[in-house]
Parts: structure tokens; C-alpha cells; sequence
């Protein structure tokens, strides 16, 4: 700005001067040619008072006019010639005595032809005999009220322009320093105006940077002062609005951020207009700027998006469940509002929706429903036996003592399954109630297996099966339930000995890697299909039912074992060929 100006500054002054200079010199040039032009006429008729003189000494034809013409030149400095009333040159101070008849008529120049009318006669032309630019002057010489010759004087132009060439030099010379000085002097001030014009422009550019406590200061009194002030003005409130809106968009995101369910909200031409964190994690959007995009372009679901198109069609809210399969298999329910202006509440801008993850409570609520029906079949199978076989013996096969034995037996070994599953049940409800809240205690793992073998070598001599362990002798403690560590033994072990037929072999393995306990139970049993390992875990779950209720299993083994293993902060794995035995392997964190 500051260049701009004083090259503006500089160039008016330029024109200015140009302008000043041109019509000084115009003036001057035409003051000259009027001094020159009546200087001229002054020597003229000077020139005809001495000639009048004469008339009473000596008679006019016989004065010498070449001689009283060189005289006179030299004077005034200027040509003087004389010439009678015919055009006939009869003296001329630039021409020699002897040349005077050479000379051709002068009747006809304009300056002869207006003194020959009585007035003084002038112009401006190139003379034929001297070939030399002259203004001319012809006065006429009067004698007694009759035009008797003409005195005409002539200054050369060549003069006159060098005059002007100096003038012209001179004004140029004093345009040059008056430019010089203007320039210093208008650098100078344009310089001072700048100043305060700067100051705003730096505290501007600082408050746009984030720096909102920078004012203007500036020592002057005029507009720029006022200007100032009321940046300062502007700047406060700006300060503080600024602050409101940080203040408010800050609360705004602490909510938005400590909400558990996912929100977002839209314009009517599906552009996101607001999205929180847990939004963004559900759907798995990484890119932080997402204001402003079509929902379709942030979260490519056609369902979410045919959801919300609904709504703004149909003008209907209200709550909606709809399942995705990207970018993973969920159920989420929809919860969603209008967002209304408050200034014109009946002016619906968009939709606002809440957005649950109800997967894993849909996944809760049919395993509840299954495990209510699995209980219910593991319960009434047994129960259902029990009762008829007691009416069959209320009905008289009691006293038939061959099979009211048997009947008892049996009734004994369903009452037996029915205390198992109920001891299981309770086991499994018990450490899925206390596994977050029990106190810890030291395990010496090496001991509890001990015990353990103690256990399972009379089922495992029963079927005759090999059973092994191998136990590395510096296993370090680990912290937890001792009887959860057990049970946990114990349903691997009794699942391996079950599932392996008589002469097959299992093997317990125990031992330290980086800082975790490694507990492998390994079988040469029937083995599971691979597809039923990621159910083997679930309640009730069974790959044979048929052998597993003849092996006198309940289902829920498996399931007290993750139960127990997750106690630990550990994990569980299975390996396994069908035909060829399977591979349990426990890893327990130390810390």
C-alpha cells in the first residue's frame, strides 16, 4: 500500500510538474515573441524619428539607406531593411550596397501589405535572401500624413528558440530538484500515513493467527485514530465472542465425546453437520474432517441413508432398528429427532439421530433364550424319565422286584445328572457373578496339578487310558481362585478322558514362556470337526449330544473352563483333528 501510494504521490507530482512546466514555458515563449515583436516596433519607430529628422538636414532620396541600415543593426541587434512604396528593397543591413538590385520585390509580404495600409505589419517566415527564420516588423515612415517608405525590422526565430531551449533547460532543472525534494518530502509523509496502516495490518494478520489480545496503537489524531479504535473495539468483542463460541464448542465436544452411544446429525441434503467420536469408531471413519460431506460419502450404508430419507420425506421420528453388514455385522437402533431453528421452529433443517449398538445385547438376549431353552430340555429330559418310571412303579411294577430295581437305578442316575447339571449351573453363575470381584490369592501351580492327577488317575486307569504330565519345576506363582484353577483342571482333564477311547493317551503339559503360564491338555481322542470349534465354548453346546449325554457330560464344562481362563486375563485355545484328538491350550498372564 505504502508503494502504491507514493508512486501515485509521485506520479500526479510528475504530471503536475509536466503540466506546470509546459504552461510556464507556453507563457514565457509567448511573453518573449509579444516583448520581441514590440521591441521591434519601439526600434522601428525610433528608427522612422531619427529618418523624419533627416527630412530637415537632407532630403530623403539621398540619404544612404544600406549604410543607415548597418548603422541601425548594430544598435538593436536585430536586421533592418527599408523599402519604398513599390517593393523595391532600398536598404538592408544583411545584404551589401552592391547586391541591394539583386534582391526581388518585397510588395506582396504580408507584413509590406498591412504597413502599406497604415498599420504596423508582422509576421513570421523564412527570408528568401537569408534563408534564415525571421518574426518580422514593418513599420511605415509618415511624412506628413503620407506613407513615404517602410522600416521593417526582422529578428531571427534561431535566437528566439535557443532562448527558449535555455528556458526550457531551466524549468526542467528546476522541475528535476523540485521532483527530488517533493519525492524525500512525499516518501517522508506517505511514510508517516503508512505507518499506523501497517500497525493495523500486523495486529490484524496476528489476530487472524490466533493472537487476540494483539491491539493498534497509534499516535496520530485523525481518521487512522478512529480507525484504530474501533479495530480495538471490533477486536474485544471479537475476543469475546470467540471465547463464548470456544467455551460452548468446547462443552459442546466434552458431551459429544463422553456419550457412550453414537450421534450424529445431517442437513436436508444428507450433509454431516455434527458427528461425535463414537460415530466415528462405529462406522470406522478415519478421517477427522467430515463436516460438510454426504452421509454416503462418510458412511457408505445404503440402509442408514434410505433410514434418514424416510424421515425427511415422511416427516416421521421416532425410533427404527435396522442390521449393517458394513464395515462389520451389526443391529442398531435408531433413535431420531428434527432439528428445528429457534428463531422459526416450524423450519425443520435436519435430523439429528442416536444411534445404539445393540448387537451384543440382541447376541445376550437369544443366547438367554437359548440357554432358558436348553435348561428347560437338559431339565425336563431327566425329569420327564424320573416321572414315568415312578408311575410305572405306582402302577404295580413295584412289586416286581427285578424291575423296580432297574427302574430305581435308573431314576438314581437321572437324579445324579440332575444334581450334576444343577452343581454346574450354579458353578458357572458363580463365577460369571464373582470373576470381576473376587479376592485373589496365591496359586502354586505345580502343586494344584499334583492334586489334580491325584484326582483323574482312577477315571483315567477306569477306561484304561495313559495319562502324563509334564510340569516344568520352577512354574512361578500366579494369583486367582485356587478352586476356579482346579475346576478348570479337572473339566479339561475329565473332557480329555471322556473323549478318549481305551488305550489312547493324554497328556498335561505345564510350563513357563516370557511371562506367561502355558497349560496344554492333550487327547488322542475322536477329535471335533472344525466347524463346531468356535461354538465348543458356548452353553450347552454339544458336537455329539448323543455320546456326550452316554459320556455323562451336561454341556456347560466348556463353558465354566472360558469362564475360569477370563478370571486369569487369559485365553484358550483349541487345536484339533476329527479322528486324531484335540489340543487345549491355557496361557495365563503372570501380571
Amino acid at each position: 500500500m505504502q508503494r502504491k501510494i507514493f508512486l501515485t504521490y509521485t506520479l500526479l507530482f510528475l504530471v503536475g510538474i509536466i503540466i506546470t512546466g509546459l504552461l510556464s514555458l507556453g507563457f514565457m515563449q509567448k511573453s518573449y515573441m509579444e516583448n520581441t515583436e514590440d521591441k521591434l516596433v519601439a526600434y522601428g519607430n525610433l528608427i522612422n524619428g531619427f529618418l523624419r529628422q533627416r527630412t530637415y538636414e537632407d532630403k530623403l532620396q539621398q540619404l544612404d539607406y544600406s549604410r543607415l541600415a548597418y548603422e541601425y543593426s548594430q544598435e538593436i541587434n536585430a536586421r533592418v531593411t527599408f523599402i519604398n512604396l513599390t517593393g523595391q528593397v532600398i536598404g538592408d543591413s544583411e545584404v551589401k550596397p552592391e547586391n541591394i538590385q539583386k534582391i526581388e520585390n518585397h510588395l506582396y509580404r504580408p507584413e509590406i501589405q498591412e504597413a502599406l495600409s497604415g498599420k504596423v505589419g508582422k509576421s513570421k517566415r523564412t527570408s528568401s535572401t537569408t534563408d534564415v527564420n525571421y518574426i518580422y516588423v514593418a513599420v511605415p515612415l509618415m511624412l506628413d500624413g503620407q506613407i513615404y517608405t517602410i522600416t521593417r525590422l526582422a529578428f531571427p526565430l534561431t535566437e528566439i528558440n535557443r532562448i527558449n531551449f535555455m528556458l526550457m533547460q531551466n524549468v526542467l532543472i528546476a522541475a528535476f530538484c523540485g521532483m527530488i525534494v517533493a519525492t524525500i518530502l512525499g516518501y517522508r509523509y506517505v511514510n508517516s500515513v503508512t505507518k499506523p496502516i501497517k500497525e493495523i495490518t500486523r495486529t490484524a494478520q496476528n489476530i487472524a493467527n490466533g493472537a487476540l489480545n494483539n491491539r493498534v496503537y497509534v499516535n496520530t489524531s485523525d481518521e487512522i485514530k478512529i480507525l484504530a479504535d474501533t479495530f480495538n473495539i471490533m477486536t474485544e468483542k471479537l475476543n469475546e465472542t470467540i471465547s463464548e463460541l470456544w467455551d460452548k464448542n468446547t462443552k459442546l465436544q466434552s458431551t459429544l465425546a463422553s456419550m457412550n452411544e453414537a450421534l450424529f446429525a445431517i442437513d436436508k441434503s444428507y450433509k454431516i453437520m455434527l458427528m461425535n467420536p463414537v460415530a466415528k469408531a462405529l462406522f470406522r471413519i478415519e478421517n477427522e474432517q467430515v463436516m460438510g460431506k454426504h452421509i454416503l460419502e462418510v458412511i457408505r450404508n445404503n440402509k442408514l441413508h434410505d433410514v434418514l430419507q424416510d424421515i425427511l420425506n415422511s416427516n416421521h421420528i421416532g425410533q427404527r432398528e435396522i442390521t449393517i453388514d458394513y464395515p462389520e455385522p451389526k443391529i442398531l437402533k435408531i433413535y431420531t429427532n428434527f432439528i428445528r431453528l429457534d428463531m422459526d421452529p416450524n423450519r425443520i433443517i435436519g435430523v439429528m439421530a442416536l444411534i445404539q449398538d445393540v448387537t451384543e445385547m440382541r447376541k445376550l438376549e437369544k443366547m438367554r433364550s437359548d440357554f432358558v431353552a436348553n435348561v428347560s430340555h437338559e431339565l425336563k429330559t431327566p425329569l420327564t424319565s424320573i416321572t414315568g418310571f415312578i408311575e410305572t412303579l405306582k402302577n404295580g411294577a413295584i412289586d416286581n422286584e427285578k424291575v423296580r430295581n432297574r427302574f430305581l437305578d435308573i431314576i438314581e442316575i437321572e437324579t445324579e445328572r440332575l444334581s450334576r447339571l444343577i452343581d454346574d449351573l450354579l458353578s458357572l453363575s458363580a463365577i460369571e457373578h464373582d470373576r470381576l470381584s473376587f479376592t485373589k490369592e496365591k496359586i502354586k501351580v505345580n502343586e494344584a496339578i499334583k492334586e489334580i492327577r491325584e484326582m483323574v488317575d482312577g477315571l483315567a486307569k477306569q477306561k484304561k487310558i495313559k495319562i502324563s504330565f509334564e510340569l516344568d519345576g520352577s512354574l512361578p506363582e500366579i494369583y486367582g481362585n485356587p478352586d476356579w484353577f482346579k475346576q478348570m483342571m479337572i473339566n479339561l482333564v475329565d473332557n480329555a478322558i471322556k473323549y478318549t477311547q481305551e488305550g489312547g493317551g493324554v497328556k498335561v503339559l505345564a510350563y513357563k514362556r516370557y511371562e506367561n503360564i502355558i497349560i496344554t491338555v492333550k487327547d488322542t481322542g475322536i477329535g471335533i470337526p472344525k466347524e463346531d470349534i468356535p461354538r465348543l465354548f458356548e452353553r450347552f453346546y454339544r458336537v455329539d449330544k448323543a455320546r456326550s449325554k452316554k459320556a455323562g457330560g451336561t454341556g456347560l464344562g466348556l463353558a465354566i473352563v472360558k469362564h475360569i481362563v477370563l478370571s486369569f486375563d487369559g485365553e484358550i485355545k483349541v487345536n484339533s483333528e476329527l479322528g486324531k484328538g484335540s489340543e487345549f491350550i491355557v496361557r495365563i498372564p503372570l501380571s
